[in-house]
């Protein structure tokens, strides 16, 4: 039952992110596509160091290390 319900929840929030990406890609001036955000906050050293830390963090702790394992 939990598990079901937070597979909806991501499922949910793709969609709302790829709804708003569409939204975006319609009206510019509104809200900012993806890419052009991306471009604007990948212009600075500090910030690319940043992502790139923040997805090795990601990657070591969710393909990598060990976690608990629950029975469901």
């Amino acid at each position: 039952m939990i598990r079901s319900i937070v597979v909806l929840g991501y499922i949910v929030i793709v969609l709302v992110a790829i709804g708003v990406e569409m939204y975006a890609q319609r009206r510019p001036f509104v809200i900012a596509p993806l890419g052009d955000m991306l471009d604007r906050v990948m212009q600075s050293r500090t910030t690319r160091v940043g992502v790139i830390a923040a997805w090795w963090w990601f990657g070591w702790h969710f393909a990598f290390a060990d976690t608990v394992q629950i029975e469901l």
